[in-house]
């Protein structure tokens, strides 16, 4: 951690602060704090501000969310389309053109890469045994040598969880990588605007259709 003297010492441009605000939406106060905590380090400043957002987003996650809106997104074509219902705590936030602008990019989002579920914890406990009993099943059909027969039961178990879990992740909306900006995924993003908006923001039901 800097002390006080040498925090005070550097300087920070308003390019630098401008672009990092353009990075995460955080204010003009946050961002300056979070670079010189990063001593002018840009990348280093946009975790510092992501990781505030998650620990703000952590305090929020179990208040209730009764208010929101209903979104959808129609691709150029007319043949692929989705809505989704994004939820929030007031009627204010869910008036907020920022609020509404993250449902219509969720949205975008659900069309484009077609989740199934909103995040591995929502997966019904059968479709994963079921998984797992495939992946297994997929292990034991191998030839010795590939498939690990002989590891030890606990090492097979641990590797059959985690082809599991990648699984569902890949196809979970909160896990996924993020449409238009790859490098963070709909978790974080939503975490982010958790932090900014100040209220707790949860995806809802979601569909989408396709001719």
């Amino acid at each position: 951690m800097l002390n006080n003297k040498k925090m005070t010492d550097i300087k920070i441009s308003a390019d630098l602060v401008k672009e990092l605000r353009e990075k995460t939406g955080a204010s003009i106060m946050e961002c300056r704090s979070a670079l010189v905590e990063a001593e002018g380090d840009l990348e280093k400043a946009v975790e510092n501000l992501r990781k505030r957002g998650k620990e703000k987003a952590a305090k929020k996650a179990d208040r209730a969310t009764s208010e929101g809106v209903v979104v959808s997104y129609i691709h150029s074509n007319k043949k692929i389309g989705a809505m989704v219902e994004l939820l929030c705590e007031t009627d204010f936030v869910a008036k907020n053109s920022e609020f509404q602008e993250l449902a219509y990019d969720l949205a975008m989002h659900i069309a484009a890469t077609n989740p199934k579920h909103i995040s591995f914890e929502n997966v019904d406990e059968k479709e994963k045994s079921e998984y797992e009993k495939f992946t297994r099943e997929k292990f034991a059909s191998e030839p010795a040598s590939s498939a690990g027969k002989n590891k030890p039961a606990e090492l097979i178990d641990k590797i059959v969880k985690g082809k599991t879990k990648k699984h569902f992740d890949e196809i979970s909306l909160l896990s996924q990588p993020f449409v238009k900006n790859p490098d963070t995924t709909v978790e974080d993003l939503i975490k982010e605007k958790i932090a900014k908006i100040g209220e707790n923001i949860q995806v809802g039901n979601f569909v989408r259709f396709e001719i």
